[in-house]
């Protein structure tokens, strides 16, 4: 065991190389100085290339659906008031239910039905920007739009039943709200999961996964 300033030094190569027995005198001498230089040089300049590709993906722009999902997100938002507008018209002048049941039985169709299809766009356009907010900071956002959107659905569509008033008309409310909210997230859904390509090109792609 050869003697160090430090001490006695058992011998063999430190760190990745634990283990290894260090190399002879003749061995270092007669290794190729062209095989020692490649060892050096490989390395780094594999990992140069490799922030160069991916410095190239990035700069390329990125794979995330922003634009159909808005397009599908402002689509949706005025389908899902058209539908919240018709159905009340048609409900509280077909079959006298006073839709919707937050609304009251004193407040005329026509403005009941403004306000129920406004609420219909704001709340498509509220999921729109949590999506777009998922999948700027989730892993898989549309399973995570899924379980949230499941979650508002289920509670649209209970809520209704909770509050005072006819039966009848709570039941048509949340049956539209269950409709129309789970038309809502399987469309956004839909959406980015068909317009995701993998951003990473050798590696699986996450975002956008279901």
């Amino acid at each position: 065991m050869p003697d160090t300033p430090f001490g006695r030094y058992p011998g063999g190569l430190p760190g990745r190389h634990a283990g290894r027995p260090a190399p002879r005198p003749y061995e270092r001498s007669f290794r190729c100085p062209s095989t020692a230089r490649r060892r050096r040089v490989e390395a780094p300049a594999r990992r140069y290339q490799e922030f160069v590709a991916l410095h190239e993906e990035i700069s390329a722009g990125s794979a995330i659906p922003l634009r159909p999902l808005w397009w599908a997100g402002t689509a949706a938002a005025m389908a899902a008031g058209g539908m919240a507008f018709a159905a009340v018209m048609g409900l509280r002048g077909v079959f006298g239910l006073e839709v919707p049941v937050f609304a009251g039985g004193h407040t005329a169709a026509g403005p009941a039905a403004t306000s129920y299809a406004l609420c219909a766009m704001a709340g498509t356009i509220q999921a729109t920007a949590l999506m777009h907010l998922l999948l700027a900071t989730a892993a898989r956002p549309v399973r995570a739009f899924a379980w949230i959107g499941g979650l508002a659905v289920a509670l649209l569509t209970v809520l209704p039943l909770l509050l005072n008033g006819p039966f009848d008309a709570a039941v048509a409310t949340a049956c539209v709200n269950l409709i129309g909210g789970t038309s809502v997230v399987v469309l956004l859904a839909g959406v980015v999961a068909a317009g995701s390509r993998p951003f990473w090109p050798d590696r699986p792609f996450r975002r956008g996964r279901p």
